[in-house]
């Protein structure tokens, strides 16, 4: 006995339904990293924070970034 012809139906409707919920996983965790990673102006300010470039230069470098980005 084989299964009704509306039972294939079901089980592509749950083949679909799976496929759908695999790709929304799998965008919200591509956005959770993207938005965890720091931009260069926060790099630039931790590393003027930290000593590792000065004031001059963090201007210089900031005003570079902010000419270029869109």
């Amino acid at each position: 006995m084989g299964m009704a012809p509306g039972g294939w139906w079901l089980l592509l409707a749950a083949v679909l339904v799976a496929a759908v919920a695999i790709g929304v996983l799998l965008y919200v965790q591509l956005q959770r990293e993207a938005a965890t990673e720091p931009d260069s102006l926060e790099t630039l300010k931790q590393q003027y924070a930290s000593g590792e470039i000065d004031e001059t230069e963090l201007e210089t470098r900031a005003d570079r970034l902010l000419q270029y980005e869109p």
